[in-house]
């Protein structure tokens, strides 16, 4: 027995020193759950307190306030020319895609600027603006400046009367003059094809 002790001191002591730690847990928390009387303080609002007012936030300012929030920097403004290229590949890639006609006919290509986008996205903005008859609004464009030299981000509304916007947002690479849809949010596209 008094080998076995020897062989297997370290175990006895790290076992020990468990049961002590366990024990002074168990009595701190049997010790600290004395009942407490809750605390509550019944406030009158008063009309003119401006933090008791509570404006609701519409379905279009989350979707927007959710688009704008997926960009690297949502508050800053990239430059009026970046704006511009922007806005020129964006008009090319809408006129490409309502020129298709029909979902199965439109592809991301280096000529429509959409070849930098996943196919999955590029069908997705198609049947936003061709089924759904959602409308591109270029007066919306914000363009933003991202991570990297050559890289902007954007953040584009799509519209349509008695529905929720619909955003996209994503990269532009200023140097290729491509677009990449990365999300989108809001709108009501469904899945519906023609």
């Amino acid at each position: 027995m008094k080998e076995w002790m020897k062989e297997n001191m370290i175990y006895m002591i790290v076992v020990g020193i468990l049961l002590i730690f366990s024990g002074v847990a168990v009595y701190r928390n049997l010790t600290s759950g004395k009942p407490q009387k809750p605390k509550s303080e019944q406030t009158i609002p008063s009309e003119n307190d401006s933090s008791s007012k509570s404006t609701l936030e519409t379905v279009d300012e989350k979707n927007y306030r959710t688009a704008k929030l997926k960009l690297e920097h949502p508050y800053s403004e990239s430059s009026d020319e970046k704006k511009q290229q922007v806005l020129k590949a964006f008009d090319e890639a809408i006129n490409d895609v309502e020129k298709a006609g029909h979902l199965s006919k439109v592809k991301g290509t280096v000529e429509n600027h959409l070849s930098m986008s996943q196919a999955g996205m590029v069908q997705t903005f198609a049947m936003v603006l061709l089924v759904n008859q959602y409308s591109y609004q270029s007066s919306k464009l914000e363009v933003t400046r991202s991570d990297n030299d050559d890289v902007v981000q954007f953040l584009i509304v799509l519209t349509k009367d008695g529905e929720d916007n619909c955003y996209f947002v994503g990269n532009f690479n200023t140097t290729v003059h491509q677009i990449q849809l990365k999300n989108y949010v809001g709108g009501n596209i469904g899945g519906t094809y023609r």
